[in-house]
């Protein structure tokens, strides 16, 4: 049997008791029943530390990328009128000659690299991760901002935070400083300074944090950009603690034993589900 907290009110098979949304209960897959905790380990169970967690109904999962898909395809509309309104006779022909801007294809460009780490994140589905997609940032107070998280997975040693990037070119970790000197780490990729990109991480760790430690969750969270197309160093690298990784070592560090285990899994990605929206 396993145990887990209901996502619909039950009645114990045993003793007859009704069991409300979010209870701690057994279930039988085989039986397809469910049985009270106190009925299978003979007096009610002490809660644990994840326990804590509340586990309403979750709405299903929306698609990796999806709101990035939803922003390039709002800009690819937004610049078809503009052209077509400036150019009544020709908008048709500017359009066709020339293709979208820089700063419009890279939404596209996201939202491809988004679902190529889902697809490797489903993979690990079940057996060692359980996976959020696009999601929301919300602040302390329960306020949606205007950033969004790519990736949760809740995996045996806790809960990481994936950012997905496709930058294209070489990767490289620039470190100065040292014995009389602060030590410091930059970010290059092809040339140019992308340091910024741990910020952003920096603040999606520290908003999953402030959500678990809301209900006294004792579950690590962690940070890793995750890069799609970009030229990695062979041997792996890391900066101020965060991993840099392709889909292969971010499937590596997602497969580390830990203390988590299955049933733990879910109520961490049920509770983080209902404090982190779909995005779209």
């Amino acid at each position: 049997m396993k145990r887990l907290a209901l996502r619909r009110p039950d009645t114990c098979a045993s003793c007859a008791t009704d069991l409300a949304v979010g209870a701690w209960a057994y279930w039988d897959a085989t039986t397809r029943v469910v049985t009270c905790t106190a009925c299978v380990d003979g007096a009610p169970t002490a809660p644990r530390a994840l326990d804590v967690l509340p586990a309403p109904v979750v709405a299903p999962a929306p698609s990796a990328g999806a709101s990035a898909q939803r922003e390039f395809e709002r800009r690819v509309q937004r610049r078809d009128e503009t052209v077509r309104a400036a150019h009544p006779k020709l908008g048709g022909l500017l359009l066709a000659l020339f293709n979208e801007p820089a700063s419009t294809r890279v939404w596209a460009q996201g939202a491809s690299g988004e679902r190529a780490i889902a697809a490797k994140l489903a993979e690990l589905e079940g057996e060692h991760v359980t996976a959020l997609h696009d999601r929301s940032m919300v602040d302390a107070n329960g306020r949606r901002t205007r950033a969004n998280i790519d990736h949760i997975a809740v995996a045996a040693t806790g809960v990481w935070v994936i950012d997905a990037k496709t930058h294209r070119g070489a990767l490289q970790v620039r470190r100065s400083g040292g014995l009389f000197a602060p030590r410091v780490e930059k970010l290059f990729i092809a040339g140019r300074d992308k340091t910024s990109l741990l910020e952003g991480l920096a603040r999606q760790v520290e908003s999953v944090s402030s959500h678990l430690a809301s209900v006294s969750a004792a579950v690590p969270v962690r940070g890793a950009l995750c890069f799609v197309g970009t030229e990695l160093p062979w041997f792996g690298e890391s900066i101020r603690g965060v991993p840099l990784v392709g889909r292969r070592g971010l499937a590596k560090l997602l497969k580390q034993p830990g203390e988590f285990g299955r049933d733990d899994r879910e109520a961490l990605a049920t509770f983080l589900a209902t404090r982190f929206p779909s995005a779209v």
